[in-house]
């Protein structure tokens, strides 16, 4: 039978898994459009596992590699506090197992985890793994998808970008609690929506991240 709290986990992350295959499709035609091949494609979602990461890669692969470098790296930097704070909820673990939650270390199933930590589940390191598990099947088949059909899709009619504010929704769903975090969904959706029409598609995801996180900071219930 399995653990309650890896229970937990897979049906807390039903929406994640939604959303970020819808993410990942996006992310795999738009890839394949500037230039990846397939077999590539998929394998920087198997490997790097940020969404963010990954579609500033493609949005600044023709500017050379010192501009995907500097982005890739000052997205990377948010995981040092998460790494720290993972570190303190799961408490002394065998090295296997802080590498494997370490993997996947985003914001989706590490945001999903701190609440599950801070709502009494008994088992933080089962939870993070259903979690991880759902999150990263989705991406990469997600992925998968949009690279076999990105060489004929045109990503602009077929409105690849709607995507963004979808999975926004999606990935707020399983966090939606009090009316603060209907504030910072909300803010989320339309900050995504305005940065689908007015920025570079390397830097939407990552602003409308940001801007709804300093809506959270300043948002009280």
């Amino acid at each position: 039978m399995a653990n309650p709290s890896f229970r937990q986990g897979i049906r807390d992350s039903i929406f994640i898994l939604l959303a970020v295959g819808a993410f990942g499709v996006a992310f795999g035609v738009l890839a394949v459009e500037a230039g990846l091949s397939l077999w590539l494609t998929v394998l920087a979602s198997v490997i790097i596992v940020s969404g963010a990461a990954q579609f500033a890669l493609v949005g600044l692969l023709a500017t050379g590699t010192a501009p995907v470098l500097v982005a890739t790296t000052g997205l990377a930097l948010r995981h040092i506090p998460m790494s720290a704070k993972l570190a303190q909820l799961i408490g002394p673990q065998p090295l296997r197992t802080r590498l494997r939650l370490a993997w996947v270390l985003v914001d989706e199933t590490f945001g999903l985890t701190l609440r599950a930590s801070a709502t009494g589940v008994e088992d933080v390191v089962a939870y993070k793994t259903a979690a991880d598990l759902m999150l990263y099947s989705g991406w990469v088949v997600g992925t998968a998808v949009g690279a076999l059909v990105g060489s004929a899709i045109d990503p602009e009619q077929a409105g690849i970008n709607v995507v963004f504010p979808l999975m926004f929704l999606g990935l707020a769903a399983p966090l939606v609690r009090v009316r603060r975090d209907w504030i910072v969904a909300i803010a989320a959706v339309a900050a995504a929506l305005v940065a689908t029409y007015v920025l570079p598609s390397a830097w939407q995801v990552t602003s409308a991240a940001t801007i709804a996180a300093l809506i959270g900071v300043f948002v009280h219930e």
